[in-house]
């Protein structure tokens, strides 16, 4: 139940993040200059804790071999998940462009579990765990669904095999989220192993991802921009998403090998809709206002039961 709460803690910084990169990126302009922003911030903690826990930055040459190469890239395959979510809102519609990926992330971390893809601990999907996905699933219409459903369908125009194209975009957006998840956890796993701990193992996907991005923004001359970034006249907060996107992912690394890429990326979900229905409620960071629904309240503690039933 500890591993839980933590869980549940990690999916409150969610909105925060969130929050913080949209103004960040109002700031900068170019959706991958406030990801680099973001990423070096989170590199740049990463790098900080690391130091101050005396902890190795350089992978050693077991953890090396014995790691599957693809996997100190997993911050790219972070990249790659946001700048899709950027496209989607404008594609497909704010509907669409969370519940579609948000289901087939909540479907895939099960099938991790289930067949032990990426080192995870094998978990089998029984029927305990189907019922409190269904919960879930039921939570979530609730609290994200119907509200927008019809503002939606005042939007919704008919953009054929284009719309097709970014809903598949979508799935796969979500797939990619899920196998994040598994992925950090398999090389905090490796790591570990050569006594090294999961801090090592995030910093160096972190500064991986961050120094590709660096060289982007370069070739195509956006890194200019991020001067704008350290102007007083912006609020200090919207730096608090990349402090918030580095503690996620170590509580990722951390948090797996005890709960499960499902009930984590479930958890995390959790977390994540409860604190934005509140900022909702109450505007803060600049949030629009609007009224918590009975309905909403209900979808958040159908979603809570059905993750307190998978744990049980």
């Amino acid at each position: 139940m500890f591993y839980l709460l933590i869980t549940l803690a990690m999916g409150l910084l969610v909105p925060f993040q969130t929050a913080a990169n949209s103004r960040l990126r109002q700031v900068v302009g170019p959706a991958y200059v406030s990801t680099l922003v973001s990423f070096s911030v989170s590199t740049l903690a990463l790098l900080l804790v690391s130091l101050l826990s005396g902890s190795p930055l350089v992978p050693t040459g077991e953890m090396l071999a014995e790691a599957p190469w693809w996997s100190w890239f997993a911050g790219l395959v972070a990249v790659v998940t946001i700048t899709i979510a950027i496209h989607l809102f404008k594609e497909i519609g704010p509907l669409q462009a969370v519940i579609i990926p948000m289901f087939s992330q909540l479907i895939f971390s099960l099938l991790i579990d289930h067949f032990g893809w990426f080192g995870a601990n094998v978990i089998p999907l029984d029927a305990k765990r189907i019922i409190g996905s269904l919960l879930l699933i039921a939570g979530v219409t609730l609290v994200v669904i119907l509200p927008r459903l019809k503002v939606q369908q005042q939007e919704t125009r008919d953009k054929g095999s284009r719309q097709l194209f970014w809903q598949l975009c979508a799935v796969v957006s979500g797939c990619l989220s899920a196998s994040i998840t598994g992925v950090y956890a398999q090389l905090s796993g490796v790591v570990a192993a050569h006594g090294g701990n999961p801090m090592q193992a995030t910093t160096v996907a972190f500064f991986v991802a961050t120094v590709v991005l660096l060289l982007f923004c370069t070739v195509n001359g956006s890194v200019r921009l991020i001067g704008k970034a350290f102007s007083r006249e912006y609020p200090w907060w919207m730096w608090l998403g990349g402090l918030c996107g580095a503690t996620i992912v170590f509580g990722n690394a951390w948090l797996v090998a005890h709960v499960g890429v499902g009930v984590f990326v479930m958890a995390l979900l959790v977390g994540q809709l409860a604190l934005s229905q509140l900022m909702e409620h109450y505007g803060w960071l600049g949030a629009p206002r609007k009224r918590i629904t009975w309905q909403q309240v209900l979808g958040i503690l159908l979603m809570l039961a059905g993750v307190a039933l998978i744990r049980l």
